[in-house]
């Protein structure tokens, strides 16, 4: 399983642990770091830079139930960001179909 492009780290660990409920190996009490190696395999190299400043270091060195909890707290309280930088100057450039832009007035 690997993150979206769109998707946060609480929505990845959400459907983690649904995906794993609903797997046919749920029944099976499976290690630790198995869990912990295919949680980890799927994330984005931003969330696990962050995980290992919010923890004691290296995220890998942590066990299973610790990461789940950094990775839900990290998502607390932060907001969805857009992916796609906005350039001011672009978006307030766009030629209209009624009148002049901004830099044709001179503002800019």
């Amino acid at each position: 399983m690997v993150a979206r492009f769109s998707e946060t780290l609480e929505e990845y660990v959400e459907s983690f642990q649904y995906n794993l409920q609903r797997s046919p190996y749920a029944s099976l009490p499976l290690p630790d770091n198995v869990l912990k190696t295919t949680l980890i395999k799927g994330m984005k190299e931003q969330w696990i830079e962050t995980l290992n400043i919010m923890g004691k270091g290296d995220i890998y060195q942590e066990d299973f139930a610790n990461i789940i909890d950094l990775c839900i707290r990290s998502s607390q309280g932060s907001t969805r960001l857009k992916l796609v930088e906005h350039d001011r100057f672009t978006r307030d450039n766009k030629i209209s179909g009624e009148g002049v832009t901004r830099a044709e007035i001179g503002i800019y």
